[in-house]
């Protein structure tokens, strides 16, 4: 199988309909995989940015062309804008985690055009703007995110002596902290959550 539009650079979103791929080189395009399912236009040409998403909306922060733009949509498509971001940036990882009930957005590093970034920002729901956070412990773009038991792990990245890391950096609220390696280092990567009964694992 092919996916309609030649994409780089682009996101996904695991939606209550299915596997959604937003954006990349192709621009404001968004298909579902397989072929077939709900498709909507994006707001803005948006590439290299970063989702965080439950089943029934994704929240796209960040871009190349959308650094400080933070966009929610479901699959009818555009919902709303969100405040943006403080430190507009791209290649970046982004998670969520919920404090008491209280659910928080999180963006950390990526690239703003000139320099890698170590900043963290998150926004809490409710919130007019975004708050600074702890930074990463080194600035890193081109990482990728998870967020799974409450924390965001950002892992693998590009630092500012051009290393691919292998780092597994895990938040929860406070601050960053290392908490595995990777078997190699990684940039320009993905990374998911599966479950392990799913693969007849013990």
């Amino acid at each position: 199988a092919t996916t309609v539009d030649r994409r780089t650079w682009h996101t996904s979103w695991v939606s209550s309909a299915g596997l959604v791929l937003m954006g990349g080189y192709s621009g404001y395009t968004t298909e579902a995989v397989p072929a077939g399912g709900a498709q909507f236009s994006l707001a803005q040409d948006t590439r290299g940015a970063c989702a965080i998403s439950t089943k029934d909306y994704t929240i796209i922060t960040g871009g190349y062309d959308t650094q400080k733009v933070v966009a929610k949509y479901d699959l009818q498509g555009h919902i709303q804008n969100m405040p943006a971001l403080s430190q507009g940036r791209y290649l970046h990882g982004c998670g969520s985690y919920f404090s008491g009930d209280t659910k928080v957005l999180i963006v950390a590093g990526g690239w703003d055009g000139i320099s890698r970034l170590s900043s963290t920002e998150q926004l809490f729901t409710g919130a007019a703007a975004w708050t600074p956070a702890k930074p990463l412990p080194r600035a890193l773009y081109s990482v990728a995110c998870v967020s799974l038991d409450n924390r965001v792990f950002l892992t693998g990245g590009n630092d500012n002596d051009d290393r691919r890391r292998a780092e597994i950096l895990a938040f929860e609220g406070e601050d960053w902290t290392e908490v595995g390696q990777l078997q190699k280092g990684r940039w320009y990567h993905a990374a998911t959550t599966i479950n392990t009964a799913n693969l007849g694992c013990d």
